[in-house]
Parts: C-alpha cells; structure tokens; sequence
C-alpha cells in the first residue's frame, strides 16, 4: 500500500495564495477526513483556503477509482492501446483517453519541475518516424538522452525540421548545470550541425571592419570542453552499408576523453538507439508494422510524456544496477531507474506514489 503524502511537502493550490509554491513552511494543516476512503481535506493557514489532497493529482475529478487511474497508466505504458486497455480495465476508451490526457500533462509539469541542475558531461539525440490522424501525417519523436544513466532531459514532437531541432537543444541545455562541457552525439541530421555553435557555444560580438557599414552578426565560439560528433550512416535503399563518424565541432581529445568515461570503444549513439526501441514497446502509438498511431495529436503529446515519466522514475533497468557492498539476503543487486541513476531520487517509484505528487511538489530527493 502507498504511505500517504506528509502534509509539509503539500503546497496550496489557490493561486492568490502567498504561500503558494513553498512547500515545507507549515502552513498546510489537516482540516478533516471525508468519504468512504478517508482522503485527507487540507487547509492553508495563510490564505484560509481548503482542498483536496488529491487536488493537483490525476486523481482530482477522475470520476473513477484510484485503481483505475493506475490500471489504465500501467497498461498504456506497457504498449496497450486505448481500446484494448480499456477492455482490460473495464471502462470506454474516452476514459482511457481522458486520464491520459490529465496524466500526461501532470508528467510533463512534474518532469519540468524536476529535471533541472541535471550534471552531465555528455547527450545523445535522435528522433522517432510515427504518424498522427492518418498515416500520411508524419510526426516526429525527437529525444535527447544521458547515456551514462539512460535518463530522458527532453522530448519534443512535430515535423522533423530545424524549428524542432532549435527547440530540443535549447530546452535540453536549459536542464542543464554546466552546458558548455558536453559532448553531443547526433546522427548525421544537418540540424544539429548548424544549431551546436548557437546553443551550446559561447557568443561574442567580431569586431567591426573599418568605420562604416553593418556591425557583424553575433558568433559563437565552441568552448574546449565540449564537442559534437557526427555519426553518419550511408544507405544502399534500406540497407546501411557503411557507418562513419565525424567530429563537427571541439577536438578530438575531449571526445576521447568522453568516449573513455562513457566506456565507448569508438563513437556511436546506442544509447538513444535502444530508448527509440523500449519507447515503441511502451508508447501504442509508435508500434511498428501496424495501424496504431494517434487519432488525435494531444493524446499522442500526452502519452509521450506519460511514458517518459514512467520510464525515468518507475522502471528498472538491468543495465544500471549496482552491486551491493553488502547483500540484503539473496538480492545482491540495487535495482536503478534513470532518475537515480543521475541522482534525483533514492528510490523506485511505484505509478501510485508518482502520480499522487501534487502540482508544485518536487520528487528529488
């Protein structure tokens, strides 16, 4: 069973408050218990103001139970489309799509809430072919990813353009502590190449030729600690007959150096590579070989958050466990998520305890 939420993580949810968004100040006191399931109905000290403990959560207004909410999170997120979770749940497939809809936008202000000050010394990115409303609309997954801890940074969808490119790298670097001392791994997308110098360089201001004319455009140098490395792969139809890697900004000893760290015997981008597969396994709408993709472009936006979410703070990787020091019985082995791995939490989250996090409440540890 979930431990229920201790009342100093709570925030007020009146948005006149002006407590609001400062969590453990003792301001939120338990008011009374209401209903068959004994919810908790908090009240704000500074403000006056009396909600829900599940205001702010899916769960707030869901006209279903709580188990429900976690069905359906669950089976959607192991690769069930709305009608067959539906079935499986025991409800339509509008509720399907409905608690979607409220649990990925709760995934997508949790993740922004969370993913922040991230320290790492090196990003891979890529993005996925999938269709919305009809398979002649093609619309595109883009993802960057640690690959030391296999934790998502960013996630952004439309029309596989430089506009989306800009978007992924800027957002990405906006999570990040120290944005000039990574390297980017890239496929050979020229929009990476164009957009490095802009996002992850630093401007300066080229002085001016003589006294007359235009001052010169912003340029931007590439600072010794980072690179970008291009990994191109060559195509006889569908078939790649030749891969090689190019370094298109930084030098070649700072790739070196992260290749080594990263325990890489020559640059690739495996790690996003793998993510694209485990996201088409969780994700209905990226299934392969079949019909199911998005009616709808919000449900496909939900749904890539939700998994998202789901993937950093809820699964276990075999690849990221470690070792116990000092074996707890038979487990010799930590299990890890993405999200411990990089160092935001100490634990596994369970879909309940994740999705029960109320708006304004950070998970990190």
């Amino acid at each position: 069973m979930s431990t229920e939420l201790p009342l100093e993580r709570f925030v007020c949810q009146n948005p006149a408050c002006p407590a609001q968004h400062h969590a453990q100040h003792g301001t939120i006191k338990l008011r009374r218990r209401y209903g068959p399931h004994r919810r908790r109905l908090l009240k704000c000290t500074a403000c006056g103001a009396e909600f829900s403990e599940l205001k702010g959560t899916p769960y707030w207004n869901a006209r279903c139970s709580q188990d429900t909410v976690d069905a359906v999170v669950e089976h959607v997120t192991h690769g069930n489309s709305f009608v067959t979770t539906g079935h499986l749940v025991g409800c339509h497939r509008t509720t399907v799509a409905r608690i979607v809809r409220v649990a990925g936008s709760h995934a997508r202000h949790l993740h922004d809430l969370n993913a922040r000050d991230l320290k790492v010394t090196s990003i891979q990115a890529d993005e996925r072919y999938g269709f919305v409303g009809r398979k002649k609309e093609a619309v595109w997954d883009a993802t960057v990813i640690d690959p030391s801890s296999k934790f998502l940074i960013q996630g952004e969808i439309g029309e596989r353009t430089a506009a989306l490119t800009q978007s992924l790298l800027k957002h990405a670097r906006a999570r990040l502590t120290d944005p000039h001392g990574l390297v980017l791994f890239t496929d050979g997308f020229l929009s990476y190449q164009t957009l490095f110098p802009e996002v992850f360089g630093r401007p300066y201001r080229p002085a001016r030729q003589g006294s007359r004319g235009r001052f010169p455009k912003t340029a931007y140098r590439i600072p010794r600690s980072a690179a970008h490395v291009r990994i191109i792969k060559e195509y006889a139809g569908k078939r790649i007959v030749n891969v090689r890697t190019e370094i298109a900004a930084g030098t070649q000893v700072r790739v070196n150096e992260e290749l080594q760290r990263l325990g890489y015997h020559k640059p690739n981008t495996s790690a996003v590579e793998r993510q694209n597969a485990t996201a088409r396994r969780m994700n209905p709408h990226l299934a392969r070989k079949s019909l199911a993709f998005a009616r709808l472009r919000i449900h496909r936006v939900s749904l890539a958050h939700l998994v998202q979410g789901i993937y950093n703070w809820c699964r276990v990787q075999r690849g990221l466990r470690s070792k116990l020091d000092v074996p707890k019985g038979r487990q010799l082995y930590l299990q890890r998520t993405p999200a411990m791995t990089i160092g935001l939490t100490d634990h596994v989250w369970k879909v309940r305890d994740w999705l029960s996090q109320p708006q304004g409440v950070s998970c990190r540890a």
